[in-house]
């Protein structure tokens, strides 16, 4: 999350999102910072999310991931907001602080798993938009995480542990929010 571009379009939408899946229970944010950010930023962005930020800490290449992240296995609802989204396989070096890892998600998602994980992820290449979704989602079920994704210029993913729980999310976010079902991919048993 760069602060610089706090109050966009795509920060519609997530508030949008954590509002409408609010039935589930409170959010907590991680927003992954990329630059400084000083206490009262942080705390306009968790009041504008409506989501308790579990860290304001600045993620670098040279930061331990492990450490960085070590809450995302015991809060509930979690939101992560990586600058670009998310990708499978884990990277070194400048690009990995815009990510977050199909590895790191289906670990933090199994270990809570009557709790939702809303991953903005724009790291689709254009055009390719629906491929790289339904490739994720695989990803993830074949590591025992369901998941769907809000498919739009600004995408999410929604994961959690608990199929039962993953279907339910859709469905309430299609019943509060309008959305038409074609606007949410999803596959196997949440469709």
């Amino acid at each position: 999350m760069r602060l610089d571009f706090f109050g966009d379009s795509y920060d519609i939408v997530k508030k949008s999102l954590i509002a409408w899946l609010s039935k589930f229970g409170t959010w907590s944010a991680h927003p992954m910072f990329t630059e400084t950010v000083n206490p009262d930023q942080a705390g306009s962005f968790s009041r504008f999310l409506g989501a308790h930020l579990i860290s304001d800490e600045v993620l670098t290449p040279q930061t331990d991931r492990t450490q960085y992240f070590s809450r995302c296995r015991t809060v509930g609802n979690l939101f992560l907001d990586p600058d670009t989204g998310v990708r499978l396989s884990p990277c070194r070096g400048l690009k990995s602080v815009n990510y977050v890892f199909g590895p790191e998600l289906v670990e933090w998602s199994r270990a809570r798993p009557d709790s939702l994980t809303l991953v903005f992820d724009q790291s689709h290449s254009r055009g390719s938009q629906a491929s790289n979704i339904y490739q994720k989602l695989e990803f993830f079920a074949s590591h025992n995480v369901t998941g769907f994704a809000y498919s739009s210029h600004a995408p999410f993913l929604v994961l959690s542990g608990d199929p039962e729980l993953t279907r339910r999310a859709r469905e309430t976010l299609l019943e509060v929010s309008g959305l038409p079902a074609t606007r949410l991919i999803s596959i196997g048993n949440e469709s």
